[in-house]
């Protein structure tokens, strides 16, 4: 049975990114664009660096995105802004 090595530390660092972002950009203060685009960089410089540190694969990546995607929603940002966000993660992880 096929098994993604680490998949536990991989949720665990999407949910604390999450935690991070939530601390530095509350869903609530939707209206401050400066302090929303510096904790969306060090939230994505902060997933790069772990890509780079683990080597992950197609599947770790998505692993992250997935966990980011769900974590996010569930602190309560809107759909738009989760989906936009996780695919900016996602494609700075993969170097594109």
């Amino acid at each position: 049975m096929f098994r993604l090595w680490g998949s536990r530390e991989i949720d665990e660092f999407a949910e604390a990114l999450v935690r991070e972002f939530v601390g530095r950009f509350p869903p609530e203060k939707t209206n401050a664009a400066a302090p929303l685009a510096r904790a969306i960089d060090e939230a994505c410089g902060r997933a790069k660096a772990f890509q780079r540190e683990k080597r992950l694969g197609v599947y770790g990546k998505a692993r992250v995105g997935t966990a980011f995607k769900f974590a996010l929603k569930n602190a309560g940002y809107p759909d738009d802004f989760v989906d936009a966000f996780t695919r900016q993660l996602l494609l700075l992880m993969s170097g594109k």
